[in-house]
Parts: structure tokens; C-alpha cells; sequence
């Protein structure tokens, strides 16, 4: 009993100091993860302007050739493109949003950008036509046919042709 007491005892204190070894492995895992992260930080904020300003580009185009089977993409990349050639804008989208941010900024930009109004400035008018009078008949059948020796044939046969 006094042995197995002691062996309990023994297996709690292996275990507790298993425990704060492992807690110490943690700590300085955080530690270490902690200044990476720092250092990853100072090293995406020595990053040049310009070096930026082409990350945020190409991934502009890449957002763009996903919504390609959109109906009004054409509309819409002709617009983004004018954003993307302007120097301004482009440093200004840069030092505004951190690069995580691009892509949700990039797809509520894009959302934003409405369909430019119809021109109707290049259309031609139609030539308008004088409307045609309306016929009894059509024209396809001709002339009726007087053939038929007696005149009463042939008022009758005109009658017929009217439909009476």
C-alpha cells in the first residue's frame, strides 16, 4: 500500500514537472512566433512603394480574369484598368490598405463600379416609310378573270373574289 502510494506520488510529480516542461516548450514557441511575426512586419514595411504598388496590380488583374463571365465585366475592367494605369491611385489603394485588405477592398471596388449610361449618339434613325394603304385583297392574286361570256358570270365571279 505504502509503495503504491509512493509510486502515485512519483507519477504526479513526473507528471507535473512533464507538464511545466511542456509549458516552457509553449512559451517560448509564442516567444519565438511573436518575434518572426515582428520581424515578417518590419520586413513587409521596409518593402518599396513600388514593389506594392505591383503585389496590389497583380492581384487586381488576377480578381479581374476571375469574374470574366460576368455580363458587364467588359464595362467594368475598362474602368478598373484606368485606376490601375494611375500612379496616384495606385500608391493611395497601397498606403491605405494593408495587404491583407487588398482582395475585400478589390472585390467592393469592383462592386462599386456601375455600367456607364447607354450612347445612343452613334445610332443611326431608320428611314421611315409612308405607311401603305390597307388592300381588300392581296396583291399576289391579280387581276381576276373575265373569261366567262355572260355578264352575270362575271359579276358573280367578282362578287366571289370579295369574299361575297
Amino acid at each position: 500500500m505504502i509503495n503504491e502510494k509512493r509510486d502515485l506520488e512519483k507519477q504526479v510529480v513526473d507528471l507535473q514537472s512533464m507538464v511545466a516542461t511542456l509549458q516552457d516548450a509553449v512559451r517560448k514557441y509564442e516567444i519565438e512566433g511573436k518575434l518572426v511575426g515582428n520581424v515578417m512586419t518590419l520586413a513587409d514595411s521596409q518593402r518599396k512603394p513600388s514593389e506594392l504598388v505591383s503585389e496590389a496590380k497583380l492581384q487586381m488583374l488576377k480578381f479581374l480574369n476571375t469574374r470574366s463571365d460576368e455580363i458587364d465585366h467588359t464595362d467594368k475592367a475598362i474602368c478598373f484598368n484606368k485606376y490601375m494605369s494611375d500612379p496616384f491611385y495606385m500608391q493611395v489603394f497601397v498606403q491605405s490598405n494593408q495587404p491583407e485588405q487588398w482582395q475585400t477592398m478589390i472585390e467592393s471596388i469592383y462592386e462599386a463600379i456601375g455600367r456607364p449610361e447607354p450612347s445612343f449618339a452613334s445610332v443611326k434613325p431608320m428611314a421611315i416609310h409612308s405607311p401603305q394603304p390597307i388592300r381588300a385583297r392581296t396583291s399576289a392574286l391579280g387581276a381576276p378573270l373575265a373569261s366567262a361570256g355572260n355578264p352575270m358570270d362575271r359579276i358573280a365571279q367578282h362578287l366571289g373574289n370579295m369574299g361575297i
